[in-house]
C-alpha cells in the first residue's frame, strides 16, 4: 500500500510538471543585437558626433600643432640657443599637458552623455519587451547569458520592429 501511494505521488508530480511546462512560454532577446541594429543607436551616434565633433577636431588640431613643434625642435636642435630650446621644450610640454587635460574632459563628457542616452534606450527596450511579453503571454523572456536558444524562441526581430516603428513615429 505504501509503494502504491508513493508511486501515485510520483506519477502526479510528473503529470503536474508536464502540465506546468505546457503552459510555460519562453522567449529570448539579444540585447546586444538590438543595441547595434536599432535606428535609435544610429541617431545617438549622430547626435554625439554633432555635439562633440568640434571638440574632437580641436584636439586633433592641437595634436598637429604639437607634432609640428616637436619636429621643429628636432630639426633646429643643433642650431638654436639653449634658452630658445628650453623655451620651446616648455611650450611643447605645456601643450601636451593641455591636450591630455582636454582629452580627459572630453572623454568624461562623452562617456556621461553616452551612458545617459543608453539608459534611455535600455528603458525603451525594456518597455517594448514587457509589452511583447504581456501581449503574447510569455511566461519568461531571457536576454544576456543564454548559451543556446532555438530560433523559434528568439523575439529580437519583434523588438527591433517595434523600435523601428517607434523611431519613425518620433521623426
Amino acid at each position: 500500500m505504501k509503494k502504491l501511494v508513493i508511486s501515485l505521488v510520483l506519477l502526479a508530480g510528473l503529470v503536474s510538471t508536464n502540465v506546468i511546462a505546457a503552459e510555460l512560454k519562453v522567449g529570448v532577446v539579444s540585447v546586444e543585437r538590438i543595441l547595434t541594429e536599432a535606428p535609435q543607436v544610429d541617431a545617438v551616434n549622430t547626435t554625439m558626433l554633432e555635439r562633440f565633433g568640434p571638440q574632437r577636431d580641436e584636439l586633433k588640431n592641437l595634436e598637429k600643432e604639437i607634432t609640428k613643434m616637436q619636429e621643429n625642435y628636432k630639426r633646429n636642435e643643433l642650431v638654436m640657443t639653449e634658452d630658445k630650446l628650453n623655451d620651446l621644450k616648455k611650450e611643447i610640454i605645456g601643450k601636451i599637458q593641455l591636450l591630455k587635460q582636454r582629452e580627459s574632459v572630453l572623454t568624461q563628457e562623452v562617456t556621461t552623455v553616452r551612458n545617459q542616452e543608453l539608459a534611455v534606450l535600455q528603458q525603451q527596450v525594456r518597455g517594448i519587451i514587457d509589452d511583447i511579453a504581456k501581449k503574447d503571454k510569455y511566461s519568461l523572456i531571457l536576454s544576456e547569458g543564454v548559451a543556446y536558444a532555438d530560433d523559434k524562441l528568439d523575439i529580437t526581430d519583434k523588438v527591433l520592429d517595434r523600435m523601428k516603428a517607434a523611431f519613425k513615429k518620433k521623426k
